[in-house]
């Protein structure tokens, strides 16, 4: 039998990779759409102002965090113990329902302030599993000698998605209120249902049969005694939480520089423009030596086009600074 020279020559990679794609393309449609949703409900049906409707960004994006922060090592060892594709699989069925929702009652204008924090959280709670269980199932699939190819081609699906799904979205949203949802929920039921095609996923647990809890905690004292890996992880959790512009970006389409929904999805893909272009660039030309100042340089840069993002009030010109924020961000990620 003829070894595959390709991670696509696999059937099962296709499908994933098919399912990945679908999953993230549908997700970020649908969370970027429930942001320009909360903001412009804020404004238009309970009359806030800029500054308070902003904050309800803010309460939006806690909503998320919040149980992603809880479930996070919850979620690790479900991606450990269990089939990461049924795991994954959930996970997308939770999302599909959240859009299911959101459809519905963008159709019969029913949305309100709560409904949108309660299925927020939830889309928190769903994220939280999917991204471990579909980040290990590619290397189960694949020979280890085509697992860096593997790991490029879900890169691929994972930026691309990042750039087509909330630009889709956006356009969509601009023809009918309702019509991106609904595509996001058919989407996710495809995906669901493509990375159950893939064979059987199970992983064994590291550990031994130590409790999961004490797992959790040895886990967090291995970051904490790492003292190179624990600044690098603080230093973009810090650069992320004082210098999130996107989660402003409802913001900005709607009052600042009123290009609405259609220039909200663009907006929303630029940085993943960036990102590829300098992932693109590191993988010819990846840094060898001084990554801790480059990382610091990264950072900078992150928030230089931060600032000159919020300064911006031109189209073209927030577009290149959002680019350019998310190859700071690239950096920094690798």
């Amino acid at each position: 039998m003829t070894e595959p020279t390709s991670p696509l020559n696999i059937r099962d990679f296709r499908f994933f990779w098919l399912a990945r794609f679908l999953a993230v393309f549908s997700t970020l449609s649908m969370v970027v759409l429930i942001g320009y949703q909360t903001y412009d409900i804020a404004r238009s049906d309970y009359g806030m102002g800029r500054s308070e409707a902003a904050f309800q960004l803010g309460l939006l994006g806690l909503a998320q965090f919040v149980p992603l922060f809880l479930l996070t090592p919850v979620a690790g060892l479900a991606a450990d113990r269990f089939d990461r594709r049924q795991v994954a699989a959930f996970a997308n069925s939770i999302d599909c329902l959240i859009a299911l929702s959101l459809a519905i009652l963008t159709w019969q204008d029913a949305l309100n302030l709560p409904i949108l924090f309660t299925l927020a959280a939830m889309h928190g709670a769903a994220r939280v599993f999917t991204g471990p269980a579909m980040s290990a199932i590619a290397p189960n699939i694949v020979p280890a000698p085509l697992l860096p190819k593997a790991i490029a081609l879900s890169s691929i699906a994972w930026q691309s998605a990042t750039v087509a799904g909330p630009a889709v979205g956006g356009f969509l949203y601009a023809v009918s209120p309702s019509l991106p949802h609904f595509m996001s929920a058919g989407m996710l039921v495809a995906s669901a249902s493509l990375i159950l095609s893939v064979k059987p996923v199970r992983a064994t647990a590291s550990g031994g049969h130590a409790h999961p809890v004490r797992q959790i905690i040895d886990g967090l004292q291995f970051i904490r005694k790492q003292r190179f890996l624990l600044g690098c992880i603080t230093l973009d959790l810090f650069a992320v939480l004082l210098g999130g512009a996107t989660a402003l970006l409802p913001v900005y389409a709607r009052d600042i520089l009123h290009v609405g929904t259609e220039g909200l999805g663009i907006m929303r893909g630029a940085p993943a423009i960036g990102a590829a272009t300098v992932a693109l660039w590191l993988s010819f030309r990846p840094f060898e030596h001084n990554v801790g100042v480059k990382m610091l340089l990264a950072v900078v840069l992150f928030g230089a086009a931060t600032i000159g993002f919020g300064l911006s009030r031109s189209f073209p010109l927030s577009l290149v600074m959002l680019a350019f924020l998310g190859a700071g961000d690239m950096i920094s990620v690798f």
